[in-house]
């Protein structure tokens, strides 16, 4: 009887309505911009991964992890990424995010960037700390990287060894594109998407 009462007294649906799930998932986003103290677990990770092969950086010369460091640095503070193009620097959209649960260190970290505008944004890495791997950290870092980059495509490349990578990416509703001569595929997660 009070259910019938209820129903009778609410107007509409007490479902919610894909705005405010939109906007409820823009509130509680666990992804945010890095901070200068994120750079070294940023950079721990790319070394973790270039000892597999599995980098886009390889960090065995100083300068480059130097170079690395400072593009990492003007990013967090800038929002550019410094990229190399025809022997010149490039100033590029960047953006440093970090997965955080609460004030603590980054659970997993994203590196974003785009020529301008009109782009789409280049996943050039990413990654979930070790202690946390295995757990869907993995899809809830891409996810949440969807909702902050919302409206425009993102594309990354990988090679096919990341396999947690992968899985992480498909489930987060990237789709294959294409895979190149040397067993790297890429990625792409349109800019219209349901969440």
């Amino acid at each position: 009887m009070l259910t019938k009462l209820k129903r009778l007294f609410t107007s509409g649906s007490t479902q919610p309505s894909a705005r405010q799930k939109r906007q409820g998932a823009k509130r509680s986003n666990p992804l945010a911009e890095a901070r200068s103290e994120d750079i070294d677990s940023f950079i721990k990770a790319v070394y973790q991964a270039d000892a597999k092969g599995l980098s886009p950086w390889v960090l065995r010369d100083k300068s480059v992890l130097e170079t690395l460091r400072r593009a990492l640095e003007f990013t967090v503070h800038r929002g550019l990424w410094l990229q190399r193009e025809g022997g010149q620097v490039a100033h590029w959209q960047g953006k440093l995010l970090a997965l955080r649960h609460g004030d603590g260190p980054p659970l997993g970290m994203v590196l974003a960037c785009r020529p301008d505008d009109e782009a789409a944004w280049q996943l050039r890495f990413f990654y979930i700390s070790q202690e946390w791997k295995g757990s869907g950290h993995g899809t809830r870092l891409l996810m949440a990287v969807r909702r902050s980059l919302s409206g425009v495509p993102l594309q990354t490349r990988l090679p096919l060894t990341c396999h947690s990578a992968i899985d992480s990416l498909e489930a987060a509703g990237f789709t294959r594109q294409f895979v190149d001569a040397f067993n790297v595929a890429r990625y792409e997660a349109p800019a219209k998407w349901d969440e």
